[in-house]
Protein backbone atom coordinates (compact mmCIF):
# COMPACT_ATOMS: atom_id res chain seq x y z
CA UNK A 1 0.00 0.00 0.00
CA UNK A 2 1.48 3.70 -0.84
CA UNK A 3 2.19 5.91 1.47
CA UNK A 4 -0.55 8.45 0.54
CA UNK A 5 -3.43 5.19 0.21
CA UNK A 6 -2.23 4.46 4.01
CA UNK A 7 -2.61 8.21 4.69
CA UNK A 8 -5.93 8.61 3.17
CA UNK A 9 -6.68 5.25 4.79
CA UNK A 10 -6.05 7.00 8.77
CA UNK A 11 -7.87 9.86 7.72
CA UNK A 12 -11.04 7.94 7.14
CA UNK A 13 -10.87 6.14 10.92
CA UNK A 14 -10.63 9.70 12.04
CA UNK A 15 -13.70 10.71 10.50
CA UNK A 16 -15.31 7.76 11.87
CA UNK A 17 -14.07 8.57 15.77
CA UNK A 18 -15.22 12.22 15.24
CA UNK A 19 -18.78 10.95 13.79
CA UNK A 20 -18.87 8.39 16.94
CA UNK A 21 -18.00 10.78 19.59
CA UNK A 22 -19.58 13.45 18.11
CA UNK A 23 -23.39 11.60 17.37
CA UNK A 24 -24.53 11.08 20.60
CA UNK A 25 -25.77 7.61 18.78
CA UNK A 26 -23.80 5.37 21.20
CA UNK A 27 -22.82 7.56 23.98
CA UNK A 28 -23.45 10.98 25.31
CA UNK A 29 -22.32 14.17 22.53
CA UNK A 30 -18.84 14.19 23.38
CA UNK A 31 -17.82 18.01 22.02
CA UNK A 32 -14.71 17.53 24.11
CA UNK A 33 -13.42 15.19 22.59
CA UNK A 34 -14.91 16.29 19.06
CA UNK A 35 -12.80 19.48 19.44
CA UNK A 36 -9.82 17.36 21.22
CA UNK A 37 -9.63 15.07 17.72
CA UNK A 38 -9.52 18.12 15.87
CA UNK A 39 -6.93 19.61 17.28
CA UNK A 40 -4.75 16.36 16.45
CA UNK A 41 -5.81 16.56 13.03
CA UNK A 42 -5.16 19.71 12.48
CA UNK A 43 -1.28 19.32 13.08
CA UNK A 44 -1.38 15.88 11.19
CA UNK A 45 -1.62 13.12 13.12
CA UNK A 46 -4.75 11.87 11.08
CA UNK A 47 -2.42 10.94 8.26
CA UNK A 48 0.20 9.20 10.59
CA UNK A 49 -1.94 7.13 13.32
CA UNK A 50 -5.12 5.35 12.79
CA UNK A 51 -7.85 6.56 15.36
CA UNK A 52 -10.12 4.06 17.08
CA UNK A 53 -12.23 4.13 20.69
CA UNK A 54 -12.16 1.51 23.61
CA UNK A 55 -15.80 1.94 25.31
CA UNK A 56 -15.60 5.99 25.93
CA UNK A 57 -11.51 6.13 25.44
CA UNK A 58 -9.89 7.68 22.47
CA UNK A 59 -7.47 5.55 21.23
CA UNK A 60 -5.12 5.93 18.13
CA UNK A 61 -1.78 3.42 16.81
CA UNK A 62 -0.19 2.47 13.51
CA UNK A 63 -2.72 -0.57 13.19
CA UNK A 64 -3.76 -0.72 9.74
CA UNK A 65 -6.63 -3.02 10.90
CA UNK A 66 -9.21 -2.34 13.82
CA UNK A 67 -8.67 -4.85 16.68
CA UNK A 68 -5.35 -4.16 18.68
CA UNK A 69 -3.15 -6.54 19.89
CA UNK A 70 -1.60 -6.70 23.61
CA UNK A 71 1.85 -6.25 21.44
CA UNK A 72 1.24 -2.97 19.54
CA UNK A 73 1.94 0.34 20.79
CA UNK A 74 -0.37 2.64 21.44
CA UNK A 75 -1.75 5.84 23.02
CA UNK A 76 -5.56 6.21 25.06
CA UNK A 77 -6.90 8.90 25.60
CA UNK A 78 -9.68 9.59 28.54
CA UNK A 79 -11.07 12.55 28.57
CA UNK A 80 -13.57 14.28 31.08
CA UNK A 81 -14.13 17.74 32.90
CA UNK A 82 -11.65 19.62 30.69
CA UNK A 83 -8.91 16.93 31.40
CA UNK A 84 -7.42 13.76 30.16
CA UNK A 85 -5.86 11.31 31.33
CA UNK A 86 -3.83 10.16 28.73
CA UNK A 87 -1.77 6.71 28.69
CA UNK A 88 0.70 4.55 26.78
CA UNK A 89 1.26 1.02 26.08
CA UNK A 90 4.51 -0.38 24.12
CA UNK A 91 6.45 3.39 24.32
CA UNK A 92 7.86 3.48 27.95
CA UNK A 93 4.00 2.67 29.55
CA UNK A 94 3.45 5.45 31.30
CA UNK A 95 -0.09 7.44 32.65
CA UNK A 96 -0.47 11.18 33.41
CA UNK A 97 -2.78 13.78 33.13
CA UNK A 98 -3.53 17.37 32.05
CA UNK A 99 -5.73 20.13 30.06
CA UNK A 100 -6.93 19.12 26.81
CA UNK A 101 -6.29 22.26 25.15
CA UNK A 102 -3.49 23.47 23.53
CA UNK A 103 -1.77 20.52 22.98
CA UNK A 104 0.90 19.97 25.21
CA UNK A 105 4.72 19.17 24.51
CA UNK A 106 4.34 15.97 26.28
CA UNK A 107 1.39 14.92 24.41
CA UNK A 108 3.00 16.01 20.88
CA UNK A 109 5.89 13.90 22.14
CA UNK A 110 4.42 10.96 22.77
CA UNK A 111 2.34 11.27 19.88
CA UNK A 112 5.32 11.52 17.41
CA UNK A 113 7.12 8.66 19.25
CA UNK A 114 4.27 6.57 18.07
CA UNK A 115 4.01 8.10 14.58
CA UNK A 116 7.53 6.52 14.09
CA UNK A 117 6.96 3.00 15.20
CA UNK A 118 6.37 0.72 12.51
CA UNK A 119 2.78 0.05 10.74
CA UNK A 120 0.98 -2.93 11.88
Amino acid sequence: MSDDALALEFAKSWDRMASFFGSGEVWPKRPDVVDFIAALRQVGYDRKLRAGQSLDTFVVSRSRRHGLQAEQPIVGFHIYEGKMEVHSRGLHAETFVESTQPLSGRVRDLLDRLSNEPIT
